[in-house]
């Protein structure tokens, strides 16, 4: 061994036992992360943020964004946001992860000859989306093109779908995937206050002195309301009504299991004792509802004998469920997907609301029926999209209210339909049919979220054109479409972010 080999190699000695730059190096090191964030690694120090909101459930958390050259990089809980009081769930802490992910929609692809997807240019792209949808409306009318949307994009997107597919593409018939899980909802907030809006506010959570949650697994499904249920200072009693041991039942200080399919009946049966006993508000009742002695009336042979052992509970149960009730001075009434998806489910939901109507226990803080939503913009998607209602809670079939939203728009009030659409099951049994022939699908996976879904495979192979507008490429409703147009997350809505694939602007 020379003289110099061994120099060099005692020099190089140190660069093996310490190394300056990769994993376990200059990452560590932390740096002020300005914008009040504190600390962060020197990898991760954003050089500008913004506040967005979360697009998973329906809570909606607000976060703070980092970014650095324009790109996310990091997030944290806005602590002065009312909803979220700086916190998240697992889901809010990984909100950009499905940023990047490895099968993200990039560019449209179109089916070819071979009836293989390739990719085309976007000028390409939107002449076949106009041109094959205007030939279908051509040949077989205007409401044989449909679109199917959901609660997953953001209210003005919904607002400018609607308007685009109704009163700019002539289409009748439009609905949202939200119909799978709010439609009952809907229709019992309508049917008993005469419009759809929940009547709380996340405060309630926390100013109850009895919570009941039916058919809601809140500490999983929705981790921050339950949050807010833990930052309760009345020690309240936690009623769940739920089949399941959840996790929420298994916190709860009452958890009636009762039968699948049972809850309507032992909601009539609570409201059966609650008027037996004299646990109601009859002024309440009197200056603020109607119809009250028939329903009275028709809960009068829901009997606790009758009732306790169809539910799978003992009357004492049964009782000790309605005294609760009785004894709160703020009860509210909670229920999610146990509810809107269940048997009978629209009764079930205004059982709930004449619970808290016959108690008076609505339109004070701590108390309600509160139906909570599944997806993050499902009342967006209620109002403003076109589908259950003309734009703004209007009427499609109410002629004021089309001639006021068409000078609001600056639009011919003849555009507006005068019919309402067809639902979401109705727009999949017309393509069965064969009356629907062409379909644009909007950020939903139908092809594995609706029932049937065998049947429903072949449900849309009946269609002369299929269009999936969508994050990624490979959902299952996608890899059956003619088009495929890649859509930007509900985080890179107004150029915020770049694209991580190929450098543009999303």
């Amino acid at each position: 061994m020379t003289l110099s080999s061994t120099i060099d190699k005692a020099r190089s000695l140190p660069d093996l036992l310490r190394n300056r730059d990769g994993e376990l190096t200059q990452e560590l090191v932390l740096r002020p992360g300005e914008f009040g964030l504190g600390k962060v690694p020197a990898r991760l120090q954003p050089d500008a943020t913004t506040t967005v909101v979360c697009g998973f459930c329906s809570t909606g958390c607000g976060l703070n964004v980092h970014l650095k050259n324009g790109q996310a990089i990091n997030l944290t809980p806005t602590t002065s946001y009312p909803v979220n009081l700086g916190m998240a769930c697992p889901k809010g802490w990984e909100a950009i992860t499905p940023l990047h992910a490895p099968d993200r929609a990039t560019t449209p692809l179109l089916r070819n000859a071979k009836g293989e997807l390739e990719p085309v240019d976007w000028d390409t792209a939107m002449q076949v989306f106009t041109v094959r949808f205007k030939a279908i409306q051509d040949q077989f009318g205007k409401d044989s093109v449909a679109w199917i949307g959901t609660g997953q994009i953001c209210t003005e997107e919904m607002a400018f779908l609607g308007a685009l597919g109704k009163f700019g593409m002539g289409m009748i018939h439009g609905d949202g995937n939200t119909r799978q899980c709010m439609a009952t909802a809907v229709a019992a907030y309508k049917q008993s206050f005469g419009f759809d809006a929940p009547p709380f506010t996340y405060a309630d959570f926390e100013q109850s002195d009895v919570i009941v949650l039916v058919g809601s697994n809140l500490c999983i499904a929705h981790p921050i309301m339950w949050q807010r249920v833990l930052r309760n200072r009345n020690h309240p009693e936690i009623i769940v009504v739920d089949p399941r041991k959840t996790e929420t039942a298994m916190a709860a200080t009452q958890h009636y299991a009762i039968a699948p399919k049972s809850d309507l009946k032992l909601l009539y049966g609570l409201a059966h004792i609650l008027i037996e006993r004299g646990w109601i508000k009859r002024d309440y009742i009197n200056a603020h509802t109607s119809g009250f002695d028939d329903f009275a009336a028709f809960v009068k042979g829901f009997t606790p004998e009758t009732v306790a052992p169809e539910c799978g509970l003992s009357v004492e149960q049964l009782l000790h469920f309605a005294e609760t009730i009785h004894r709160g001075q703020r009860v509210s009434f909670w229920w999610t997907m146990g509810v809107n998806q269940g048997h009978e489910a629209t009764r079930t939901a205004q059982a709930i609301i004449n619970l808290a109507l016959m108690t008076g226990n609505i339109g004070r803080p701590g108390t309600g029926a509160n139906s909570i939503t599944g997806q993050c913009n499902a009342m967006g998607s209620r109002l403003f999209s076109n589908t259950t209602n003309l734009l703004g809670g209007h009427d499609f079939l109410n002629s004021a209210h089309r001639t006021k939203v068409a000078s609001l728009l600056g639009i011919n009030a003849a555009v507006i339909p005068d019919q309402n659409s067809l639902a979401y099951d109705q727009i999949v049994q017309g393509i069965d049919d064969g009356k629907i022939k062409g379909l644009w699908m909007i950020a939903t996976n139908a092809s594995h979220s609706w029932i049937h879904q065998s049947k429903f495979a072949q449900t849309l192979k009946k269609l002369d054109f299929l269009v999936v507008q969508d994050m990624y490429h490979t959902t299952e409703t996608a890899r059956e479409a003619d088009l495929v147009l890649p859509a930007a997350a509900w985080g890179e809505k107004e150029g915020t972010f770049i694209n991580s694939n190929d450098g543009s602007v999303s």
